[in-house]
């Protein structure tokens, strides 16, 4: 993949991480770093959304979700309508339901597409009827801990990347005064974001002004990257139809605008610190496919059971396609079509995806899209030479790190190094990988040592 350029390069002589939250640093609603990627979305977003279809065959549908995981409820031989709880959490773990109907075959472990590693998944056999069973009739929630809860038991979790329950989100919200709604997708091969907002924005808007309504927020932000034009007037016309006080602004196409330290910058102006929570500066964020979840749930008594998933690359069927939980992989491969050289796949996006290695993977409520083809796309980079001190990931950094000296630390596990400075600031967006030009596995490094980190605390 090929970066066009990268941000201008900000005078920064005498920085200290120190004045890195000094707001008087930072003109309001501006963020610096970022790099603007080659835009391959065309590619995918010149056709409706189009659902696949279910016959008789065998999903296998996940039941955990990052840390979240629910206990089946379900045993063998059992039938289940869709939508029907196959598994139960509590006030911190998702409930997974049935993404169609059929007959429980059992509990297996499996790969899903979005992760790196199995999970426990329930075996259901469908019928090939899709029959819907008795929908959730409660009554719509009419305060934040309701909706926190009932968000849990409908197994809504962040579609934009990282999953987090939407319940605990809700739950933890505080009084927020602002609600954001992320609709950057700044990944150059991602289009589900852009096809939902055009298609569903009425759905979408009604989301947006009942949870701002339960929050008691009166200013309620969508942000949209500029290269979605359609979307951004499908959402001003269902605004203007709903008599909805929400605002669509729009987002300077730069990677990565949909972070979200750099959309809470860019449309309130406020600065969101490593480690701190949105609702701590009285803010409540929302991914855009989140909250059209959300809506489902409560105004359909839908639970999470499908996703919007974007096929691209070097394929004959590109486009954006309703995809049941649990859904083969493999089936996916043979509705897009992929060029017969095509034969690796890379999940998510290029900048924070990964390859995709398991050929028997899963989708899961994370898995927004598949790159067919993806080293023809974009080769992989050179070998790896010394640093050359140029300072480019430093002006691409979004977070004002310093990424050598930060690799520097990372391979000598300077432990000392690394939190001065700031590891954990790092977002793992890639931007310092995609413009050195000694090819340094920057963002990979930084991943890893965090996650080694993680390992020796949790034992």
């Amino acid at each position: 993949m090929q970066c066009i350029t990268h941000a201008p390069r900000e005078q920064r002589q005498g920085f200290k991480w120190r004045t890195l939250f000094n707001l008087s640093l930072i003109p309001p609603k501006k963020w610096y770093g970022g790099v603007r990627l080659q835009d391959h979305k065309s590619l995918s977003n010149q056709v409706p959304i189009r659902s696949v279809s279910i016959g008789r065959m065998l999903l296998t549908i996940p039941v955990e979700q990052g840390r979240s995981r629910a206990a089946p409820c379900v045993k063998a031989g059992e039938k289940v309508f869709k939508g029907q709880v196959i598994a139960t959490g509590d006030s911190k773990n998702l409930w997974a339901h049935a993404s169609t109907s059929g007959t429980v075959r059992g509990v297996v472990s499996i790969p899903v597409a979005d992760r790196d590693h199995t999970s426990e998944a329930i075996l259901l056999e469908s019928d090939g009827l899709d029959r819907w069973g008795p929908r959730e009739q409660a009554n719509i929630p009419s305060s934040l801990s309701e909706l926190a809860e009932y968000a849990m038991r409908m197994g809504l979790a962040g579609l934009g990347g990282a999953g987090f329950p939407t319940g605990l989100k809700l739950g933890g919200a505080g009084t927020p005064d602002l609600l954001l709604i992320n609709g950057a997708e700044c990944e150059p091969f991602l289009t589900c974001d852009d096809r939902l907002m055009r298609e569903r924005a009425a759905d979408v808007i009604q989301a947006a002004d009942y949870l701002a309504k339960l929050s008691g927020v009166s200013n309620t932000f969508i942000g949209v990257e500029s290269n979605k034009p359609e979307a951004i007037r499908s959402l001003r016309q269902a605004t203007a139809a709903a008599g909805s006080s929400v605002k669509i602004r729009t987002l300077p196409a730069r990677y990565p605008a949909g972070g979200q330290p750099m959309l809470v910058r860019a449309l309130s102006g406020r600065r969101l610190r490593p480690g701190q929570l949105p609702a701590e500066i009285g803010v409540q964020v929302l991914n855009v496919a989140s909250l059209y979840a959300l809506g489902r749930a409560v105004f359909h008594g839908e639970p999470l059971i499908s996703r919007v998933v974007t096929l691209t690359g070097r394929c004959k069927h590109p486009g954006n396609y309703e995809v049941p939980l649990g859904y083969p992989v493999n089936l996916l491969r043979k509705i897009a079509e992929p060029d017969s050289d095509a034969r690796d796949i890379h999940v998510g996006g290029p900048m924070m995806g990964r390859k995709l290695e398991e050929i028997d993977a899963v989708t899961g409520k994370t898995s927004s899209c598949l790159i067919f083809g993806a080293n023809r796309l974009w080769p992989a980079k050179g070998d790896e030479s010394d640093c050359i001190r140029c300072n480019r990931c430093v002006d691409a950094c979004p977070m004002a790190l310093q990424p050598m000296s930060l690799l520097e630390a990372a391979r000598s596990r300077n432990q000392h190094d690394l939190k001065q400075l700031r590891l954990d600031a790092c977002i793992e967006c890639g931007a310092c990988s995609q413009v050195c030009p000694s090819n340094l596995p920057l963002r990979d490094s930084f991943r890893a040592i965090k996650k080694e980190a993680l390992i020796c605390r949790t034992g």
